[in-house]
């Protein structure tokens, strides 16, 4: 059988803390993406703040069990799988999203927007790409 390259769930390689410091810093993109505190979440997601805290400090021991995996998933309305650094290039970069949340949060809004709006932007958006090629 042929080798598939994949790039999966695989972190062989990767340090527990390091792993966990990944994770962190995903929760932490999310939070800011919706709009959370660290309060908020530990009470959507129906975990002791004080515990949340502390498994959120990156220099601390405490980690989070699926079951905390699977609550702050949900606080969060995102698949769990988001939590996790999916590819090599995230995990090279600290298990940071590709986009700033920033930029997350803009693409919700444009692509909640109605169909004419997002047409005109795209086509605004290549006739820029136009004119800088063509150096005008």
């Amino acid at each position: 059988m042929a080798e598939i390259k994949t790039e999966g769930f695989e972190f062989f390689g990767v340090e527990e803390r390091e792993f966990r410091m990944m994770v962190i810093e995903r929760i932490e993109t999310m939070m800011v993406h919706s709009k959370q505190s660290k309060n908020t979440l530990a009470q959507k997601a129906n975990l002791g703040r004080s515990s949340f805290y502390e498994k959120m400090d990156r220099e601390g021991r405490s980690h989070f069990t699926l079951l905390d995996m699977f609550r702050i998933a949900k606080a969060l309305d995102i698949s769990i799988l988001q939590l996790f650094p999916m590819t090599e290039l995230e995990r090279q970069h600290g298990g940071q999203l590709p986009l700033s949340a920033s930029t997350l949060n803009f693409l919700d809004q444009m692509l909640a927007a109605p169909k004419e709006d997002i047409e005109f932007l795209s086509n605004f958006y290549k006739e820029l790409q136009k004119r800088e090629r063509s150096g005008n």
